[in-house]
């Protein structure tokens, strides 16, 4: 038998509503057989962190929150246990595939593909190969596999959620499904090729999510949304790793700033450079901390990298902002520590992990009041939310925490504090765990002895 469930419309505090069933006693690690713990996971997500990457090409996807977090609680997994094998795009110069745990395989799945660049996409067509190739893998495996659980990672894209839809049907086996972007709660579309495949893809999030045993949302808003459709919603926010992202020293901070020429007080962005994360609002921002003999730090490389770079020079600004590109994952807290603040103008946001690492280091977020970012700033400092695409007032916020305002609010241990009571990994892969342990129970394949 299914038990279906969903998150309850009444919690004061948004957690998903479980029966007696499954309560919280029911779920602990010692309620399970012991063959459970030995099961194999297949994760099929477009785009995967990849941390022994020195570089990577913006055309394949810069870095950003859904492969970061779709890495880390893969690590954390593997460290439980659990062994997992990933089909992503990856590119070129990595493995085909490569062990990055003695539990955790990680496939470059991509058909050959012609070089046509796009601003919005990075290359087009990109994650349709990833698609064709991934689904033409599970055919072909069919049932001569030994994974016990799918679990598929959307990013809002359609390729993405043909996956979803079909992949457990191909291999027979239950599907968790974690939704890093919902076309039906947060995506906006940005093109008008865009905008005609939005009613597609809303069709298709519903299909995939009512074909799951269970979706993850990050945040609350989007499970209110997929409630409708699902069986069972957990909301699972994303996490951050407080011990990589803690207050550097000194030392570090200064050897960073100088490595970059930074020589006064520093405002940064830390993110890809794409139309959906308002680098737009950045000229103006630098044209005002230039007046106040301030500086910019953007962090990040991105498909509107080169409209970024002509803008700044249009406007004079080369010598107030500076523009890193890709840089390692493990050099990101030295960036934020660099920072006096962050700010986040983004035209939506599923989540915002680039927040919660940034107050994990102790440094104050400045953010536009969309999607997740209301959720977790609204927690800890709501006078730093501006309302969205308000640039003048994303500016005079900006001015005041640099003036010395907010500063009981924005104290650095305050901020730490907040995160490490709310989005630690382990509480957040433990109900992860919890998902596949219940979504093998309720499937037809036999424990493993």
């Amino acid at each position: 038998m299914r038990y279906c469930f969903r998150v309850s419309r009444g919690s004061r505090d948004g957690r998903a509503y479980r029966p007696s069933l499954h309560s919280r006693t029911a779920l602990g690690p010692n309620s399970f057989p012991k063959g459970l713990m030995r099961m194999k996971v297949l994760k099929l997500t477009p785009f995967f962190h990849h941390p022994d990457a020195e570089s990577w090409p913006a055309a394949y996807d810069s870095v950003g929150g859904m492969q970061v977090q779709t890495w880390r609680q893969a690590v954390w997994l593997a460290k439980e246990g659990i062994h997992q094998h990933v089909m992503t795009i990856g590119f070129p110069g990595l493995p085909k595939v490569r062990q990055l745990h003695p539990l955790l395989w990680v496939e470059r799945t991509l058909l050959p593909m012609p070089r046509i660049r796009s601003e919005f996409s990075g290359l087009i067509g990109l994650t349709q190969s990833w698609g064709v190739a991934t689904l033409t893998a599970l055919l072909q495996k069919g049932r001569k596999h030994d994974f016990d659980i799918v679990h598929t990672h959307l990013d809002g894209q359609i390729p993405a959620l043909l996956v979803a839809c079909l992949a457990p049907r191909l291999l027979r086996r239950p599907l968790i499904l974690t939704v890093h972007c919902s076309r039906l709660a947060v995506y906006t579309p940005h093109s008008w090729l865009d905008m005609l495949q939005h009613r597609l893809a809303r069709w298709l999030e519903r299909k995939a999510v009512g074909t799951a045993f269970a979706v993850v949302a990050l945040t609350q808003r989007t499970a209110s949304q997929l409630t409708r459709d699902a069986c069972h919603v957990e909301i699972v926010p994303d996490v951050v790793d407080t011990t990589q992202f803690a207050p550097p020293t000194q030392e570090s901070v200064t050897a960073f700033r100088k490595h970059h020429n930074l020589r006064r007080q520093t405002v940064g962005f830390v993110g890809r450079i794409a139309k959906e994360k308002g680098w737009q609002h950045l000229i103006p921002l630098a044209q005002s901390l230039r007046e106040q003999e301030c500086e910019l730090l953007i962090v990040g490389d991105g498909t509107q990298r080169d409209r970024l770079r002509d803008a700044i020079g249009k406007a004079g600004l080369q010598d107030w902002v500076t523009v890193t590109g890709f840089i390692p994952n493990h050099e990101v807290p030295l960036a934020m520590a660099a920072c006096r603040l962050i700010v986040m103008p983004s035209a939506y946001e599923e989540f915002g992990g680039v927040s919660i690492e940034a107050l994990a280091i102790g440094v104050p977020v400045v953010a536009f009041a969309v999607g997740g970012l209301k959720e977790i700033l609204r927690g800890i400092t709501p006078d730093l939310l501006i309302a969205p695409e308000d640039t003048p007032a994303l500016i005079a916020r900006v001015k005041a925490v640099l003036a010395g305002h907010h500063s009981q609010s924005i104290d650095p241990a305050r901020l730490r504090a907040y995160v490490e009571q709310r989005f630690a990994p382990s509480a957040m892969g433990a109900r992860i765990l919890n998902l596949y342990r219940l979504a093998l129970i309720n499937s037809t394949k036999p424990v493993r002895p």
